[in-house]
């Protein structure tokens, strides 16, 4: 323009002239205004940069957390001193520290995260940069992308941007060596993504949050911090932070149950408590109706952009199909322990387990809860197995049907493998390879905590039309019943026999219902499904297996001796048939029957043999069952010392095994232990502690015999009120229950009380009752303890001829057994009465013989029954 405006006034020289001028004129012009515009872009630009440095977005309220916090912020202020510009020689010397706080969905990693982060910024005066890695999302972020921002943040302008993904991060190292800069990389996805995110400078750090435990690469200064579920009181403080600390105040209980229904998991209660507090009307108790079904209970949490069952989706949804469809069939099972089995057995190729274990526990799906000795264990959150369950139950009809056809063979593989040690017929049919990595060493625990899932196989067997192996599932469980408590009606459905013809199976189905009549006391059951018609003598055709169980009916009604002619037949078959685990069985219930037969030497000969082979199996209930009752029968023999470590590592199995009535069991045989050696507060103590477990439980016969059991020990301390009172408790019990057993025994003890309180007229009619209850049930050592009793109060009311009648039965009896002691007190009492009657020779005599044949004779000079405590002299 100023050519054309120069040449259209002027002409040749002149024109030339002025043109140069106005072209320098021009040109200044240009290069001052240049020059102003790129320090504006500059100032500008480094205004942008500052602002940048500073991303952290606003912080979420965090309770119940402070543990953890205090944690992360002590690790974060350890901040070093940056190096120089130059990139160290030592990789080490110049890493960045690294903190990956991990953990389930929902458990409120990004809130603990941000918190920390936002209360050490002073620390990091160069900047905190924060990005949302997004992996959760369909398409997490890419790093080379993330690197861009962060460089640009750094002051890099976009024309200085290097193209590829290595290049940015090797230009994101050098601007960060000296810096003290946080990074935080929220909700990452995995180790590739975040490692070309890391700076390099000595003073920087790195906080990531992700559902699995990154490794960060070859960082040597990285820290994994576990986020886990609240205990019950913080949830309860994360729910007051959202819903109003007052209102759970007001209603303490259902803001109880809420955390409950929760399962304790943050983002939960942070929904639930946000919705609370956006409606005044809506109370804490209608929200927990609200939550009460489980199956409604994912649609009810959500609030805002807020939701769980999203939040689950989006692990979920990574998973492989063949993982999601074994997910969602374990978390249709009843819920309980999950093991490495259950997860092979649901996937179509058991050999890739390890590695699917891994990453259901990495991504929070599966919670691993393994102990010492046990081998890996799991379990879902409840509401983890919720939304399992409905993505399950959206699959398709046939791919459910495939899938839990599968898991059916697999229980019919274990179990029928775990009961070969017990059942050896059933050796030619088990397949250790095809049971998995199952032990038969530990089969009645796993069968024990496995059995609402062996229910659930053996009635979805029948449904899938697979009953030849429900049968056999059945089968193989029902040489477990007595590790388990199982109702007589649940019995009658799983042993249901059906359509099955199998000889083999229809016997053991059938001894499976009388076994669990047994244990529900229901003996006539036993009797008329093992002895069709009553037969009087079955012993040409009714199997050892069998009569070992007709043996425990004649018992349980009270009728000792067809119980221990039975029993004793059953050891004899089973010993000729070589059938070792029965044989222990057998053993052990015939050692008991001995000893209610008066005959404890042959208790103890019966019980120390099965407990050897109780070792032999390894199996550590029976064991614990063998050395209670060997315990026990140490008792009678009264050798209490010997018995006291045997029932402490009765106890100590039980409580192992988690069996609480057997725990119970053995406290009380405990107690009875102490009180023959008169440790009668150590009794008192064992006797409190078994009523702990069984009160609760409902369990009306042993609250009486721990009653029953408390009467000698309070009597024996001079407190007869208490002895009195626990006397009226256990009658009333037994009284209820119509158990005419214990209620004799307990009126022996009344007598004994009378006795000691010096009123044998009024021992006598209980003392009667007693007599004649354990004489018609063939008890003969409560006979003759009764006997004895009375025998002592006709002596106090002048009744000799009476007093001699019942001491020498008592005598009589005692001396059919290896019952020392109680034949030397015995013989102190008649010797007594001898003497009252004038047959002072006998008498004589009698003490004589007794002195010299018996040691225990002479320790008790000067024993009266009317006065001595029973057992502890």
């Amino acid at each position: 323009m100023s050519k054309d405006l120069v040449y259209g006034f002027l002409k040749d020289n002149l024109a030339l002239g002025t043109f140069a001028g106005a072209a320098v004129l021009v040109g200044g012009l240009s290069a001052v205004m240049y020059h102003h515009h790129t320090a504006d872009d500059v100032a500008e630009s480094a205004r942008a940069g500052l602002e940048l440095r500073h991303q952290l977005p606003q912080e979420h309220v965090l309770v119940g957390r402070d543990v953890l916090s205090s944690g992360l912020v002590e690790r974060l202020r350890d901040v070093p001193t940056p190096g120089s510009g130059a990139l160290p020689g030592d990789p080490a010397a110049g890493q960045a520290t690294v903190i990956v706080v991990h953990g389930a969905a929902g458990t409120g990693k990004t809130a603990l995260a941000l918190h920390a982060a936002h209360r050490v910024k002073q620390y990091y005066p160069d900047g905190q940069l924060y990005v949302d890695l997004r992996g959760d999302a369909d398409i997490p972020r890419e790093s080379g992308e993330v690197l861009g921002e962060f460089v640009r943040s750094l002051g890099t302008a976009q024309g200085d941007m290097p193209r590829t993904t290595d290049d940015r991060a090797a230009l994101f190292r050098s601007l960060t060596n000296n810096l003290r800069l946080l990074v935080m990389l929220d909700n990452a996805h995995s180790t590739a993504q975040i490692q070309p995110l890391l700076p390099v400078g000595a003073g920087c750090s790195v906080l990531v949050t992700s559902r699995k435990a990154l490794s960060a690469g070859n960082i040597t200064r990285r820290h994994r911090v576990k986020v886990q579920l609240p205990d019950e009181d913080q949830a309860l403080e994360v729910l007051s932070a959202h819903a109003g600390r007052e209102r759970v105040i007001a209603d303490p209980a259902a803001a109880l149950e809420i955390v409950q229904f929760c399962g304790r998991l943050p983002l939960a209660l942070r929904i639930v408590g946000g919705k609370i507090a956006m409606r005044e009307d809506l109370t804490l108790r209608q929200m927990r109706a609200r939550l009460e079904d489980e199956r409604a209970r994912l649609h009810e949490l959500v609030y805002e952009d807020l939701s769980l069952q999203a939040c689950l989706s989006l692990t979920y949804r990574d998973l492989p199909e063949a993982i999601r469809r074994a997910v969602g069939l374990m978390s249709s099972l009843p819920a309980g322990k999950l093991t490495d089995w259950h997860v092979g057995s649901c996937l179509p190729t058991a050999s890739v387990v390890g590695r699917v274990s891994d990453e259901l526990v990495a991504v929070g799906l599966m919670e691993a809860h393994g102990s010492e000795g046990s081998g890996p264990g799991y379990r879902f959150h409840d509401l983890v197995r919720v939304f399992a369950t409905e993505q399950y139950e959206a699959l398709p009809p046939e791919e459910r049907r495939t899938a839990e056809e599968r898991l059916v063979r697999a229980y019919r593989e274990a179990i029928v493998y775990l009961a070969v040690s017990r059942a050896p017929e059933l050796r030619a049919e088990a397949s250790p390879e095809r049971a998995g990595n199952l032990d038969q060493e530990t089969a009645g625990p796993w069968v024990a905590e496995e059995i609402e899932r062996i229910k659930w196989a053996i009635t979805r067997a029948r449904r899938l039309g697979m009953e030849p192996e429900g049968a056999e599932i059945a089968e193989g469980l029902s040489y477990f019943l007595d590790d388990l408590n199982l109702p007589s009606a649940s019995a009658q459905w799983l042993f249901d026999e059906g359509a099955e013809q199998r000889a083999r199976v229809v016997r053991s189905l059938r001894r499976g219902r009388a076994v669990a009549a047994l244990g529900n006391g229901m003996p006539d059951t036993v009797l008329d499904l093992c002895l069709p018609g009553r037969s009087p003598d079955p012993a040409a055709t009714l199997p050892a297996r069998d009569r070992m169980v007709v043996a425990r009916a004649y018992a349980a009604k009270s009728d000792y001796p067809a119980a221990l002619s039975h029993m004793s037949t059953a050891v004899q078959k089973l010993r000729a048939e070589n059938d070792q685990w029965h044989l222990l069985s057998s053993l052990e219930k015939l050692g008991e029957f001995q000893r209610w037969r008066g005959q404890p030497e042959k208790a103890e000969e019966s019980q120390r043999e099965a407990l050897r082979l109780a070792e032999e199996f390894r199996d550590r209930r029976a064991q614990a069952r063998l050395r209670r009752t060997l315990a026990e029968t140490l008792g009678y023999l009264r050798r209490p010392e010997e018995a006291v470590p045997f029932l402490e590592q009765a106890v100590h199995d039980f409580q192992i095994l988690n069996d609480r009535v057997w725990e119970g069991a053995s406290r009380y045989a405990l107690g009875k232990i102490y009180r023959l050696l008169a440790r009668r507060q150590e009794a008192l103590a064992a006797y409190d502690r078994a009523e702990d477990i069984f009160g609760p439980m409902g369990e009306q016969l042993w609250i009486g015999r721990i009653a029953n059991a408390r009467i000698r020990v309070h009597a024996g301390m001079g407190r007869f009120d208490d002895a009195w009172a626990s006397a009226r408790t256990a009658l009333d019990l037994f009284q209820q229950l119509g158990n005419e057993m214990w209620y004799s025994h307990t009126q022996r003890d009344v007598g004994w009380l009378h006795l000691r309180q010096g009123r044998p007229g009024e021992a006598v009619a209980p003392l009667t009752e007693a007599v004649d209850v354990t004489r018609q049930a063939g008890d003969a050592y409560a006979e003759s303890m009764a006997r004895h009793l009375r025998g002592v109060a006709h002596r106090e009311l002048g009744q000799l001829n009476e007093a001699r009648s019942d001491l020498e039965a008592a005598l009589a009896i005692y001396r059919g057994g290896a019952y020392e002691w109680n034949e030397a007190a015995v013989l102190h009492d008649l010797i007594r009465v001898l003497r009252a009657d004038g047959a002072s020779d006998e008498a004589d005599r009698t003490e004589s013989s007794a002195t010299l044949g018996n040691p225990i004779f002479v320790q008790m000079t000067g024993r009266d029954g009317a006065r001595a405590i029973p057992d502890e002299d």
